[in-house]
């Protein structure tokens, strides 16, 4: 990782008396439509991971349901907390990760998450700073997509980026933003991540099948790569207060009996903020995206919440 003086900007707690949601330990499905408030589940048998470094993976076997979002915010809300935070681009589409947050490149060859998997670089090589002070990046593209079909990829090139986490201590918490689709990258994500999480939009019933699908993904890298492997939380991106998205969540939390079950509720400041090529964190501080993201970094590695903001 090579280091520049390009991080410039601070990233900062955000303050507790913001609207936060509630704390629940179950999604209430029986009350009336009408009387129903929007809660984050975090179920009696959820335990957060404070320990470091720590690898998260962002997955869902569909596009469109928030992985790039979910990731650098949930980023963005560890470094305010004085984590040192990695962000892995590990999806090859063109409006991913790295179309949205800026690295800033030193002179000479820029190595990219591609060059890692075919072994010409090392992960630290392909690591760089962005502008804000505690957060850095793995950049990707679109030749991602090659290294699936390639004959010069090296032998176990699923467990490549296990190999180079395992051996490095440089950061606190590594997030990987994995692909739509189950290939190389996103296997090798799986492979190395302790925790993953699922983004599923919340009006969306098709995303809850690509939900499904990512399980029967995950049993069985659990079974023959990493059996530690774990759904922390599932994430209801674009979330308003409608009976769609009741039973969506429903759905979630039954499915994923010991995660979080995290409302993202829906802000129209999130594209202003992708457009500007700036994090929401910073771009609109008190949008309620903002503070759900925020608020489950804390559940996630067990901060502090805010006790005003607990019911049963």
């Amino acid at each position: 990782m090579r280091e520049t003086q390009a991080q410039t900007v601070q990233v900062s707690p955000l303050s507790d008396d913001l609207a936060f949601l509630d704390i629940v330990t179950e999604w209430d499905l029986s009350s009336a439509y009408h009387d129903w408030k929007v809660g984050i589940v975090v179920p009696d048998t959820f335990r957060p991971n404070p320990i470091t470094p720590r690898v998260i993976a962002v997955a869902n076997q569909k596009g469109g349901v928030g992985k790039t979002l979910t990731a650098f915010e949930l980023a963005m809300a560890l470094v305010a907390r004085g984590l040192r935070v990695r962000l892995v681009d590990a999806d090859p589409q063109m409006a991913a990760l790295s179309a949205w947050l800026i690295a800033c490149f030193p002179e000479g060859k820029r190595w990219t998450l591609t060059d890692v998997l075919f072994e010409r670089c090392s992960l630290a090589d392909a690591t760089y700073p962005t502008p804000y002070v505690g957060l850095y990046t793995v950049v990707s593209g679109p030749d991602l997509g090659e290294v699936e079909n390639s004959h010069e990829k090296p032998p176990g090139v699923e467990s490549l980026l296990q190999y180079h986490l395992s051996t490095e201590d440089q950061f606190d918490v590594t997030i990987i933003d994995a692909g739509p689709t189950l290939g190389l990258p996103t296997v090798a994500a799986l492979v190395a991540a302790h925790d993953v999480l699922v983004p599923v939009q919340a009006a969306s019933g098709l995303d809850v099948k690509g939900a499904a699908s990512l399980m029967q993904t995950i049993n069985r890298v659990k079974g023959r790569l990493n059996p530690n492997l774990r759904i922390a939380a599932t994430f209801l991106t674009d979330f308003d207060r409608s009976t769609l998205s009741r039973t969506i969540g429903g759905q979630m939390v039954k499915a994923f009996p010991d995660a979080l079950v995290v409302p993202v509720r829906r802000s129209v400041r999130v594209g202003e903020a992708q457009l500007a090529m700036a994090p929401l964190r910073l771009f609109t501080p008190g949008t309620t995206t903002t503070l759900d993201y925020d608020l489950a970094a804390a559940l996630l590695t067990g901060a502090t919440v805010p006790t005003q903001r607990t019911a049963s």
